[in-house]
């Protein structure tokens, strides 16, 4: 990944209020967090993922690369508890609210006991129920695994604030990425078995267990879950005086990630287009 096919540079380059706001905060002059997330990061994960959701095309995709996608995103949600956990303790002497944030994460995507089974054993089950398809002990692709290896490396920095950055970065981009697999698995529903929605039942439970404000798995009143995990991190980049987060660290995590994660999804699109 360059500034030439970035997409994060993309955005800076085409929007230059966020361009001023992001060297001024890694510069230390700007220094509002609710203007950072609100008036920035939101927008450019919006625009962004915009730009994926047109690479990816889902509606257009063959089985073959509708399977290769749900194979590779499946990958993450492996992982992401133990990292969310590893988090948690590396950054609880430091601010021991943002260990609490990322545990209570950690407990909803890893199963909770008495609650929701772990997020990722509803997802490769209902991949094996609804479309037959099995996921667990999936080897990655090179791009996937560069992504598992990146969170791995960032959840064992020494820098509690730029695991904060980080760990919003990558709850913040969950909702579109969660619609945009929906849309994925909806596609090869349709062309396997001529199934889609809520005629994918343990599919569209799991869809909709992260993504509806009402759902029984929120425990945040109005807020899905993952509108919550996204909600529960800003509040450090909001709040950053408050916690003593470092906001210039903070924002070096975020964007790590944010380029991370935008890398990956390009990277899967040509590896798509190769299968033509």
């Amino acid at each position: 990944m360059t500034p030439e096919n970035s997409l994060v540079h993309a955005y800076l380059k085409t929007h230059p209020e966020t361009r001023s706001a992001v060297n001024g905060t890694l510069l230390g002059n700007f220094t509002s967090g609710d203007d950072l997330v609100d008036k920035h990061l939101a927008p450019m994960i919006a625009w962004v993922y915009g730009k994926i959701a047109d690479q990816v095309s889902p509606s257009e995709l063959a089985e073959t690369q509708a399977r290769m996608y749900i194979e590779e995103l499946s990958v993450f949600a492996r992982y992401n508890a133990q990292f969310l956990k590893a988090a948690a303790t590396n950054v609880e002497g430091f601010c021991p609210e943002l260990a609490h944030e990322l545990r209570r994460n950690h407990l909803e995507e890893g199963g909770e006991r008495g609650k929701v089974p772990a997020h990722y054993v509803l997802y490769s089950n209902a991949l094996l129920s609804d479309l037959g398809l099995l996921v667990n002990g999936h080897v990655p692709a090179p791009e996937t695994a560069l992504l598992v290896e990146m969170h791995q490396w960032m959840v064992g920095s020494h820098m509690p604030s730029l695991i904060a950055g980080s760990y919003y970065a990558t709850e913040a981009v969950a909702i579109a990425e969660t619609e945009l697999l929906r849309e994925i698995t909806d596609r090869y529903g349709e062309l396997t078995i001529q199934a889609s929605g809520s005629a994918l039942k343990k599919l569209d439970y799991y869809y909709r267990l992260h993504l509806d404000d009402d759902h029984d798995a929120a425990q945040v009143d109005g807020l899905s879950v993952e509108a919550a995990h996204i909600e529960g991190l800003a509040q450090f980049i909001r709040k950053a005086d408050l916690f003593h987060i470092d906001l210039p660290q903070a924002l070096d995590g975020f964007l790590q990630i944010m380029e991370a994660m935008t890398h990956w999804w390009t990277q899967l699109a040509h590896r798509a287009q190769e299968m033509n």
